[in-house]
């Protein structure tokens, strides 16, 4: 009798053990698009630059609701056309503050982690990257929310030689997603560094968890949460020689998981500098 349950126990921790462990997923392996060309197009006339603003954050961080409330006073000043906000939720070991509640929806995203860990992780939270810059006078990419304003007012002054449109179809929980990216008029005067381009979703209205002010607040609205990247999170490469007129048009398809509500999704495009990583452009486009 001692025996069989000292059998079961040891089964029992197997199996335990077994369910601590899940696979493991090689986030390097590229996502091959459904629709992938390059061709040399007319010259179209430049878009306006707008500005990339991640928010590292966390859900027991109880100053990281005034992050996400400065965040939201900077998009409603200079309109979601000019300003994209995205959410970064990380599991990051050496910052308590981004561990998931139990029980609770949960936000952190690999996507998010792989980011943070390719730009520079913060002392605390909370923090975040403008257009994942390095400011002159700066020693990172690491922004103080109080001075996000600043940095987003100095990047929306400059000019950008990539045009960005994104159009999609959406049928039941699948989704196509098409970017076309065009060099446009201003490309003959601007550095050509090879440029790399990030694909995300990104959602809204999340409610879940979260430590704030007056203690733990079950019924925050956590918003611009990433969800998901296409690829690898930190820009996927663009092989063709930067040209006037230089095109890009690739597509995508996602299969939107049951706990995204999909008329709070997003889809953001970003245009990157493969050598120093900063924003050369950045759009957006809701899924509703």
């Amino acid at each position: 009798m001692k025996k069989i349950v000292f059998l079961s126990a040891i089964v029992a921790l197997l199996l335990s053990g077994c369910e601590e462990t899940p696979p493991q997923i090689d986030f390097s392996i590229p996502i091959i698009p459904l629709k992938d060309s390059t061709y040399i197009d007319p010259v179209p006339a430049p878009q306006h630059k707008a500005v990339l603003i991640e928010d590292i954050t966390g859900v027991k961080c109880v100053n990281c609701p005034d992050a996400a409330i400065r965040a939201k006073q900077i998009l409603t000043q200079k309109t979601q056309d000019s300003v994209i906000v995205m959410a970064l939720y990380p599991t990051i070991p050496s910052i308590p503050f981004t561990d998931p509640w139990a029980g609770a929806p949960l936000l952190n995203a690999n996507a998010a982690s792989q980011i943070v860990e390719a730009l520079g992780i913060p002392a605390g939270l909370p923090n975040g990257y403008i257009d994942r810059n390095k400011f002159v006078g700066k020693t990172d990419r690491i922004i103080n929310y109080s001075e996000w304003i600043n940095y987003v007012n100095q990047r929306l002054k400059l000019k950008t030689q990539v045009n960005i449109n994104l159009s999609k179809e959406i049928v039941g929980r699948n989704l196509k997603v098409e970017f076309k990216l065009q060099y446009n008029s201003n490309t003959a005067t601007m550095t050509n560094n090879p440029h790399k381009y990030a694909l995300y979703i990104v959602e809204s209205n999340i409610v879940s968890t979260q430590l704030d002010q007056s203690g733990v607040n079950n019924n925050y609205i956590h918003n611009h949460a990433l969800r998901h990247a296409y690829g690898l999170a930190v820009g996927n490469p663009l092989t063709q020689t930067i040209v006037p007129g230089r095109t890009y048009l690739k597509q995508f398809e996602y299969e939107i998981p049951s706990e995204y509500v999909i008329d709070n999704c997003h889809v953001v495009c970003v245009v990157l500098d493969s050598v120093t990583d900063e924003v050369i452009n950045v759009r957006e486009i809701d899924l509703k």
